[in-house]
């Protein structure tokens, strides 16, 4: 995928998750569990820190660094999301809305640095093997996309239960 086409899937993603978020007061957002405990506040504050870890590997490959934590298994994955909950859960909704949006810019400029050939070409960087795009799409809007549904649903169950 080149980046043109990347960044439009990135920002189109992005649309349709704060269009599932437009109307709903602060406190639906930060006080009603959407899946377990996970408010909307969390979800958002998850995206975030999944978006900063996102920022941070694309620098370390733009100085020609290998990630350390690229190829996590589920199991750490799940363990990695338990603590970032834990650590963000207690945050005011502002803050979280802060970094929610500041990462996403950030991570739009730090896309404006890869070519087209460092997005597609497989191998092109130290503990990447297939093409980076793939690797920023599972952390942009492919993750969007995901918790997206899941709120969805949550407006779709409040909905119903007037």
């Amino acid at each position: 995928m080149d980046k043109e086409t990347l960044i439009r899937r990135i920002q189109e993603e992005r649309e349709r998750l704060l269009k599932a978020l437009e109307g709903l007061p602060p406190e639906a957002l930060s006080q009603e569990p959407v899946f377990g405990e996970w408010t909307v506040k969390d979800i958002l504050a998850h995206i975030a820190v999944w978006q900063g870890r996102l920022i941070t590997i694309l620098f370390q490959l733009e100085q020609g660094r290998r990630p350390k934590d690229l190829g996590l298994s589920e199991a750490e994955v799940d363990a990695l999301n338990e603590r970032f909950y834990l650590e963000q859960k207690d945050r005011p909704l502002e803050r979280v809305l802060a970094d929610f949006h500041g990462t996403y810019q950030q991570l739009l400029k730090r896309l404006d640095r890869f070519s087209d050939a460092d997005l597609t070409q497989p191998g092109r960087f130290p503990g990447v093997s297939g093409p980076l795009w793939e690797l920023i799409a599972a952390d942009t809007f492919e993750h969007d996309a995901e918790h997206r549904v899941d709120i969805e649903r949550w407006l779709e169950r409040r909905r119903a239960a007037g």
